[in-house]
C-alpha cells in the first residue's frame, strides 16, 4: 500500500495514502537565491534566426528550439478529491469486489477454456492484477496440459486468447496452433474473415509475436486488410467500434489502463455481459484515477517548488505527460510511488536533456558532463548559474529519494539511477558534439549512441527503485548485466521518433539523424530509408516479447513493466513528437483517463 507525505522543496505537500510517502525533511531542492535574475528569453525563434545557425557558427551560438508551454500548468491542483469516498472505495474494492470475483474466477466446474477467458477478461479490464498469484498458479498448471487443451480446438478466438494469455504471464506457447486455420495454399483461409470477433483476437496475438515467427507476420497482415475493409453494415456497432479503436492502436502499443477505460464502455454493451466483473471494473477504474489525482497534485506542487519552468523557458514543461508515462509503466494503484519517483526523475532527466539539446553552447554541455561525472556539490560553482538549478535539483532529489528508501528498508535502489544518469550525460555530450558540428555519423555508429540515449532503460531504473517485487541485489545485478530486454525499447523509441521527427530536426540543421544517417550512408531515398527504419523498429517489439519470455533472472513483475514502457512509445510518437507537441489526441487521454470517472 502506498505511502502520502513527501517533503520535496519547501512546503509539505498534501496526502495521498495513509502514512508518509516522504518523510519530513528540511531539504529544499532550490535553494531561492539560485532563482533570482536567472529568467531566460522565452522568445519563438523566427525562421530567419534558424536558417542563420550554419554549422560553422553552431560551436559559440546557442541552438533555438521551441516548445510550446504547458497547456495543463496548475489545473490538478484544483481538481477536487473526497478523501472520505476515495477511502470507501478502497474498502469496497478489497472487501467486497475482491471475495466475490475470486470466487468467479476459481469456480471448481469451470474448465480450463473458460478459466483463460475469464483470465482475458479479467486482463481487458484491468483487474487482473488483484489476482496475479491465483492466475499465475493456474495457468502453471494449465500450460502443462496444453496439448489436450488445443487438439481438437477449432475455435479462432478461444485459440487466440489462449495464446494471448500464455504469453503476457511467461509462457511461450507456439504460434504454429495457428497452422490449422491456413488453407492447402499456405495462406489464412478466407471464410475467417467472417469471424469478426475471431479475427480481431487474432490482430491484438498477432502483435506478440516473436523473431522468425513468419506466421504471426502473416496474421497481422491477413487480419489488419480484412478488419479494415470492414464496413459498419457487416457487424453489430459496438464491435464494429472496437475494431476501429483497435486498427488506429493495437493493445499492446497502448497503456493497459487507458485500454480498459474503452473497453468497459464496450464490455458494457455486451449482452450477457457479468455485471460483477463489471462493476468490479468501473469501481477500479475511479479507485485508479483518484490515485493519479493525488499524484498529481503532489508532482505538481514539487515542480512549482523547483521553479525551473519560469527561469528556464527553453525546456519543455511536461509534468502531466511525464506522469501518464509512469502510469504506462505501472497504472496499478500500490505502485504511488513508483509513479512519482519515475515522474519527478524523468522530469529533471528531460531538463537536462533539453538544456543540452536546446540551449546550452558546447563549453557548457561539458562542464555539465564533468560536473554529473563527478556528482559532488561542491563542484556547482564552476557551472554557469542557470546549470547550477539543473544540477543541485538532480542531486538534491536522488539524495531526498535514497534517504526515504533506506528509512523503508530498500538500500542501494538508488545506485542504478546515479549510474544511468552519468551515462545519459555522456550521450548528450556525444550528440552534442554531432549537432554542433553538422557531422552526420554512419548509421551504425549513429544507433550506439542514439539507442541509448533514448534513456528508457534509465527510465525503467527510475520505476525500480520503490518496487519490491525483487530483491534489490538481485535486482541490480540483472538490471546491470544490461539485458536485451532493456535495450529493445531504446532501439524502437529511436528508430520511431527518428521517422516521425525528421523533418522538424533537419529544419533545425540536426542532421544527426537515424533516417538521415541512413540515407547518406546507403544512398536511398528518405522513404526508402523510413521503410527500413520502420521494419527494424518491428524487428525489436518482436526481440523485447523473446526476451520477456526467456528472461528468468528476474520476476514477471519488473518485466512487464519493461513491456509497459514500450507501449508507450507509439502514444506519444504516431505521427510526431508527442512529448514536445502533445496533440489533441494525447490531450484527449489525459482528460478521459484523469478527471472523468466512469459512471455506476
Amino acid at each position: 500500500m502506498e505511502a502520502s507525505k513527501m517533503s520535496f522543496g519547501l512546503k509539505t505537500l498534501p496526502n495521498v495514502h495513509s502514512g508518509h510517502l516522504f518523510h519530513k525533511t528540511k531539504l529544499s531542492l532550490i535553494p531561492r537565491r539560485l532563482l533570482q535574475n536567472n529568467t531566460l528569453s522565452s522568445k519563438k525563434p523566427t525562421k530567419q534566426d534558424l536558417l542563420r545557425l550554419k554549422a560553422g557558427d553552431l560551436e559559440s551560438t546557442r541552438p533555438l528550439t521551441y516548445f510550446p508551454p504547458s497547456a495543463w500548468e496548475d489545473h490538478f491542483l484544483s481538481v477536487p478529491v473526497d478523501d472520505y469516498k476515495f477511502e470507501a472505495l478502497e474498502q469496497e474494492i478489497e472487501s467486497v469486489m475482491k471475495p466475490r470475483v475470486r470466487d468467479i474466477l476459481m469456480r471448481p466446474h469451470n474448465s480450463d477454456k473458460e478459466q483463460i477467458r475469464n483470465i482475458h477478461l479479467l486482463i481487458s479490464l484491468a483487474i487482473a492484477h488483484y489476482f496475479e498469484s491465483d492466475i499465475e498458479e493456474f495457468l502453471h498448471k494449465a500450460f502443462l496440459k496444453l496439448d489436450d487443451l488445443i487438439s481438437e480446438e477449432d475455435d479462432l478466438e478461444t485459440i487466440a486468447i489462449m495464446f494471448e494469455v500464455f504469453r503476457l504471464y511467461g509462457h511461450k506457447m507456439s504460434c504454429d496452433v495457428f497452422e490449422r486455420f491456413k488453407g492447402e495454399d499456405g495462406k489464412f483461409k478466407e471464410s475467417m474473415a467472417h469471424d469478426v470477433r475471431g479475427m480481431l483476437q487474432l490482430y491484438e496475438a498477432a502483435h506478440l509475436g516473436l523473431p522468425s515467427e513468419d506466421i504471426m507476420d502473416d496474421a497481422l497482415t491477413f487480419t489488419r486488410h480484412h478488419l479494415g475493409s470492414l464496413t459498419s453494415q457487416e457487424t453489430i456497432p459496438n464491435l464494429f467500434e472496437q475494431v476501429q479503436h483497435a486498427l488506429y492502436r493495437a493493445r499492446y502499443r497502448n497503456i493497459e489502463i487507458v485500454v480498459a477505460g474503452k473497453y468497459i464502455s464496450f464490455y458494457n454493451q455486451e449482452k450477457g455481459h457479468n455485471k460483477t466483473l463489471l462493476k468490479f471494473a468501473k469501481l477500479n477504474f475511479n479507485f485508479c484515477q483518484m490515485h493519479y489525482i493525488k499524484e498529481l497534485k503532489i508532482i505538481t506542487k514539487w515542480w512549482n517548488e523547483l521553479g525551473m519552468a519560469p527561469k528556464l523557458s527553453y525546456i519543455r514543461d511536461r509534468i502531466v505527460e511525464a506522469f501518464l508515462f509512469a502510469v504506462g509503466m505501472f497504472f496499478e494503484p500500490r505502485y504511488s510511488r513508483g509513479r512519482i519517483h519515475a515522474t519527478i526523475l524523468s522530469m529533471i532527466v528531460s531538463v537536462v536533456d533539453d538544456t543540452c539539446d536546446a540551449y546550452a553552447t558546447l563549453p557548457e554541455v561539458i562542464s555539465l558532463h564533468d560536473a554529473f561525472q563527478r556528482w559532488d556539490l561542491g563542484t556547482m560553482e564552476e557551472l554557469p548559474s542557470y546549470m547550477r538549478i539543473i544540477y543541485q535539483s538532480m542531486l538534491e532529489t536522488v539524495e531526498v529519494i535514497d534517504r526515504e528508501m533506506k528509512a523503508l528498508g530498500k538500500f542501494g535502489s538508488l545506485q542504478p539511477t546515479i549510474d544511468e544518469t552519468k551515462s545519459q550525460i555522456k550521450l548528450y555530450l556525444a550528440t552534442a558534439k554531432w549537432a554542433r558540428s553538422g557531422h552526420v555519423p554512419s548509421f551504425e555508429d549513429y544507433m550506439e549512441i542514439g539507442s541509448s540515449s533514448s534513456g528508457l532503460d534509465g527510465y525503467a531504473a527510475y520505476g525500480f527503485i520503490s518496487m519490491d517485487d525483487c530483491d534489490q541485489k538481485q535486482l541490480n545485478e540483472w538490471f546491470n548485466s544490461k539485458p536485451k530486454i532493456l535495450k529493445a525499447p531504446n532501439n524502437i523509441f529511436r528508430l520511431r521518433n527518428d521517422v516521425v521527427t525528421f523533418e522538424q530536426e533537419m529544419s533545425r540543421g540536426e542532421v544527426a539523424n537515424g533516417v538521415n544517417c541512413y540515407m547518406k550512408q546507403h544512398g536511398v531515398t528518405k522513404e526508402a530509408a523510413v521503410e527500413v527504419l520502420r521494419k527494424m523498429e518491428g524487428e525489436n517489439y518482436k526481440i523485447l516479447m523473446e526476451e520477456f519470455l526467456l528472461s528468468k533472472a528476474v520476476p514477471r513483475q519488473i518485466l512487464v513493466r519493461v513491456l509497459n514502457i514500450a507501449r508507450m512509445i507509439d502514444l506519444y510518437y504516431k505521427e510526431g513528437d508527442g512529448f514536445s507537441h502533445p496533440d489533441q489526441n494525447l490531450k484527449d487521454i489525459i482528460t478521459s483517463l484523469f478527471l472523468y470517472p466512469i459512471p455506476l
